[in-house]
């Protein structure tokens, strides 16, 4: 009883506790107490309804600002600011900021203050807005990766609602977050939640600014010999090393063994070859820094050891250390929940993209190069079920000059035999290399037998003197995406390439092919010696014939193949006015024009 009594009392004297935060199943903090002053963002979403709530406990007792900006910066931002009055009001307004200067007050108020307090040093304010607005100072709220920032004065309020320079912040910072990746009505835990930690022990942070760590690990007895289901995953980080702890990816590891396994080394030269090369097999679980536990729907599970599974994991650790700061300790890594019992469904991930290879080329100094994949139609008809499988979780992956993925869907119209484009699987053009997730998709999608699909990689260059070649090193590029889905079934890859032919003929043909091409053999070196037309190369990618292969279900299909010619693109909705309207499979949203384009090409079908 004295000890109850206690903990009422700590409960009663602390904000922490006064303040119910339990509505908001996501938090992210912003800054740590140890820079400055505590800002911790909560938030929750309704994707029925398209709404956001947010709350916001910050160190301090003056103004508080939070906003979402289109690349981290100040200019073009959407924010809201607010601050409570000596007098207990809480002022709180939706601005804009156009340039670097104080935010103005926008005529169209949509961020909506839900409640605001001040007590014990500590500001909260609570508010909600719709994804989409249709205001023009407005950022919409998508599925994309958000550039959040955040600024607040410790101390001191305006002096009024019109803010100039006097009111300049004290402290202020941009993180990159999925607001809308998570899922809002997670299930409960099962009662025989158990977990395995899969992390490095005590290793020293290299004194590097960015490094990639590599470690292999053995999978425990209890895993290895009875099959677990994953329900959730995520991470463990050594305290006091938020700062450096970026992402942890966990990869199941063939063509490794107890040899193999330790603490690791640098991915790039400390570790051996076979280790390395399991980054590039199946991905179970990624996260990064802001992210929060990945939950499972309560209907699937990821099945986990047993007889003839992996027995090996490869964990990647990306640490961050500007300051060059020695002798950092930690034991960080990620945490797979799991239970003993199946669910209805098991959950599968299927590894799709461009070929691991040189040969997947991206010239320099270009503001924009794509790279494309194909998963063909022969290979869904092969492989999956008559009802399709269900896609309800993806992880997109390039490197470091990538900034946008978008998974193209597409499914051949019968009544015209043209291909229509679907809405996207997804797409995520604000694409942040230090914000790597899987996130939930807004709503499953259902990939039928004869289905297409295309995964497009978006790269700038621009700066960038030499050629960036396709390969597993950070200075490299990838172009992947690991579609979770259920049911599970035997479908573990699928990956395309521009034909060797194709691109050794263009090679050939520039001043100094004879350079670069000897018979069959592409000297990468020379690449760049090349002065690149890069909107010719461009095109030369996307129209060349392309190697495409996939295997599942005891089928190993290659096809040599064109990307497929579009009759029906799609043209995302416009929310602000009234002429989308929704079609009834699928969630597919067709504007009047497509359905002009669909009906002209049926009438072309039948004159023909």
């Amino acid at each position: 009883k004295a000890v109850a009594q206690i903990l009422l009392l700590a409960c009663a004297l602390s904000v922490g506790c006064a303040h119910d935060f339990s509505s908001y199943p996501f938090k992210a903090t912003l800054n740590t107490a140890e820079n400055g002053g505590l800002y911790e963002l909560y938030w929750n979403f309704d994707n029925v309804k398209e709404t956001i709530s947010f709350a916001v406990r910050v160190n301090a007792t003056g103004w508080v600002g939070l906003g979402l900006s289109p690349n981290g910066q100040m200019p073009n931002s959407d924010v809201v600011i607010g601050w409570v009055t000596d007098g207990g009001e809480t002022v709180f307004h939706d601005r804009f900021a156009s340039d670097r200067a104080p935010p103005t007050i926008d005529e169209q108020q949509d961020w909506i203050l839900e409640g605001g307090e001040e007590e014990n040093g500590l500001t909260i304010l609570e508010f909600s807005r719709k994804y989409v607005t249709c205001d023009d100072y407005d950022l919409p709220i998508t599925t994309e990766t958000a550039r959040v920032i955040w600024s607040f004065h410790a101390t001191t309020d305006p002096a009024s609602e019109v803010l100039t320079f006097a009111d300049r912040h004290s402290h202020k910072g941009a993180l990159s977050l999925n607001l809308l990746g998570g899922l809002p009505d997670a299930a409960p835990d099962p009662q025989d939640l158990d977990y395995y930690d899969i992390t490095v022990d005590a290793i020293i942070i290299p004194e590097n600014d960015t490094t990639y760590w590599c470690a292999a690990f053995r999978l425990p007895e209890n895993i290895r010999d009875q099959t677990r289901y994953i329900t959730k995953f995520g991470p463990v980080v050594t305290e006091g090393n938020e700062a450096h702890v970026h992402h942890l990816l966990i990869y199941l590891c063939e063509g490794v063994n107890d040899t193999h396994v330790g603490n690791g080394g640098e991915c790039e030269d400390g570790v051996p070859e076979a280790v390395s090369a399991c980054r590039s097999g199946i991905l179970v679980a990624a996260w990064a820094v802001g992210g929060e536990v990945f939950v499972y729907p309560d209907n699937v599970a990821y099945p986990f050891g047993g007889e003839g599974f992996t027995q090996y994991v490869l964990m990647e650790l990306h640490y961050d250390n500007p300051a060059m700061i020695s002798g950092t300790v930690d034991s960080s890594g990620m945490r797979m929940y799991y239970t003993s019992t199946a669910r209805e469904y098991d959950a599968g991930i299927l590894t799709f993209g461009h070929d691991i290879t040189p040969d997947q080329i991206i010239p320099p100094n270009a503001k924009s190069f794509t790279t494309t994949a194909i998963l063909t139609g022969e290979c869904t008809e092969a492989i999956l079920p008559e009802d399709g499988i269900r896609v309800f979780g993806n992880f997109l992956h390039t490197h470091v000059v990538g900034h946008g993925l978008t998974v193209q869907h597409f499914r051949k119209n019968p009544e015209c035999d043209v291909y229509e484009e679907l809405e996207p699987i997804d797409r995520n053009l604000q694409y942040d290399f230090n914000y790597q997730q899987i996130t939930h998709l807004k709503r499953e999608v259902v990939i039928k037998p004869g289905d297409v699909v295309q995964l497009k990689c978006f790269y700038g260059t621009e700066g960038v003197d030499g050629v960036t070649l396709g390969g597993l090193s950070t200075r490299n590029e990838m172009c992947f995406t690991f579609l979770v889905y259920y049911p599970a079934v035997d479908f573990q890859i699928a990956i395309s390439r521009i034909e060797s032919s194709a691109l050794r003929d263009y090679l050939k043909s520039l001043p100094s092919g004879d350079q670069i091409v000897n018979g069959t053999e592409i000297d990468y070196s020379k690449l760049n010696t090349v002065d690149w037309d890069v909107d010719k190369f461009q095109e030369t990618v996307d129209e060349s014939m392309q190697g495409a292969f996939c295997r599942g279900e005891g089928n190993a299909i290659y096809r040599v193949t064109k990307f497929p010619e579009i009759g029906c693109p799609y043209i995302a909705p416009d929310q602000c006015t009234t002429e989308a309207t929704e079609a009834t499979e699928g969630g597919v949203v067709l504007r009047a024009s497509v359905a002009l384009l669909l009906l002209l090409s049926l009438l072309a079908a039948t004159l023909g």
